[in-house]
């Protein structure tokens, strides 16, 4: 019984974001913010259709990293129960859709790093504001950089053998 439940959630689940993501998208796909997973992830609406969205060119510390509640909290301020705008840039090697986020006019990626509560994903950014925000976070010693060195995400999931959620 349990695998057929999971075919009939997980089947509708997996094949909706193609709809509404087939393509990186320069218009705003509007949605609405229901779940915050973590620093740099979010569950949405679409129409009714249930999305999970990752913050495009940025990586928010994982849950047992200094700094994650913090940065998880700052994403539930900004956009829990919101509108939101979402503009997909494209999709990672876990097939999770990826997009620039804006909750109430808010653009989400960059607030998370100027918070200081997000890095630049270097070789995946290709806005520039967000490399000038996270210069100046590291120079107010925002967030994560009250820490004389942090370590960045994908060394922590390296480090721990870890494999993100679906």
């Amino acid at each position: 019984m349990r695998p057929a439940i999971a075919v009939l959630v997980l089947v509708p689940w997996l094949t909706l974001p193609d709809a509404a993501f087939a393509a990186p998208n320069t218009e705003p796909i509007h949605a609405q913010v229901l779940q915050i997973v973590d620093g740099d992830s979010v569950t949405v609406s679409i129409d009714g259709e249930l999305v999970r969205v990752r913050l495009a060119e940025i990586d928010a510390p994982e849950l047992d990293q200094p700094f994650a509640t913090e940065s998880r909290q700052s994403l539930f301020d900004l956009c829990l129960w919101v509108h939101a705008e979402l503009t997909s840039i494209s999709r990672d090697y876990y097939g999770r859709t990826l997009a620039r986020v804006e909750c109430n006019g808010v653009d989400v990626n960059a607030e998370q790093v100027r918070r200081g509560l997000a890095w630049v994903k270097n070789q995946a950014a290709t806005d520039k504001k967000l490399h000038r925000l996270q210069e100046e976070a590291k120079a107010a010693k925002r967030g994560l950089w009250a820490f004389d060195s942090p370590t960045p995400p994908w060394e922590w999931r390296s480090f721990h053998n870890f494999q993100p959620s679906e």
